[in-house]
């Protein structure tokens, strides 16, 4: 039971909502931002099915937008009453996609795990909640949550971005520069249809066999089509897209 809640919590990783003071975005008239889409998935654990996820990305006024992923568990996980929810609310800073609030929040039996994030851009600051325990992080510009990343490196890709693609996150206790690396194209066969895909990969200093990895559909603004992370111990969890809206 264990591994199943630690795999959910995989994808894509609740609290009390604040009001956030949301700064003035810098006028970026050419740039080009991700547009809303709503994206359904399955799940599975070694080719087989462990549950199904929506991915969702909406623009809730005052120049923020959400993007939120919710899992649920099938079979065994269902069972269990395994739920992960994430969200993350993001404002367009210098055309650049930056988190101003993150949750996770992870249900599994009677058990309850949660995270949060809080960026101040103001005030320079950065508040990360991980249950009992809170960590101030300095902020900088163009900061992300582990989640919001799809987000950029959409824009990225939509921008004709390739190379390694390096963005600031804010992890647990500490910021990290998170890297991915574009690998190749591929044709995928989709209920959405055959569709070209960019195949982006993680790069990890200290990978211990672990890997993840995204098809990313090249006319459908790069939403995901495929993620796919290959854990140390040889498990692989990937989710597949089943429609697109």
């Amino acid at each position: 039971m264990k591994n199943i809640v630690f795999l959910f919590a995989f994808f894509l990783p609740c609290f009390a909502q604040a009001v956030v003071s949301v700064p003035q975005e810098k006028a970026a008239a050419t740039t080009y931002r991700a547009k809303a889409f709503t994206a359904n998935y399955v799940v599975f654990r070694n080719g087989k099915d462990l549950g199904t996820a929506t991915i969702r990305f909406a623009d809730v006024g005052n120049g923020r937008w959400e993007l939120v992923t919710n899992t649920v568990g099938t079979g065994i996980a269902a069972i269990a009453g395994v739920e992960v929810n994430e969200r993350s609310l993001i404002r367009w800073n210098d055309g650049k996609p930056e988190t101003l609030d993150y949750s996770f929040n992870q249900k599994a039996g009677w058990k309850n795990k949660q995270r949060s994030i809080s960026v101040n851009a103001q005030n320079k600051t950065i508040v990360s909640q991980d249950k009992e325990n809170t960590y101030a992080l300095k902020y900088q510009p163009g900061i992300l949550d582990r989640h919001a990343i799809t987000i950029a490196i959409m824009q990225d890709l939509s921008q004709a971005k390739r190379g390694d693609l390096r963005y600031p996150v804010a992890d647990r206790d500490e910021l990290n520069t998170h890297v991915y690396r574009l690998v190749g194209n591929e044709k995928m066969d989709t209920p959405l249809g055959l569709l070209d895909s960019v195949k982006v990969q993680r790069i990890r200093e200290n990978a211990n066999g672990k890997t993840t990895t995204l098809w990313l559909a090249s006319d459908r603004q790069f939403v995901p089509l495929r993620i796919e992370q290959k854990e140390g111990n040889g498990d692989v969890i990937e989710m597949r897209i089943t429609s697109l809206r």
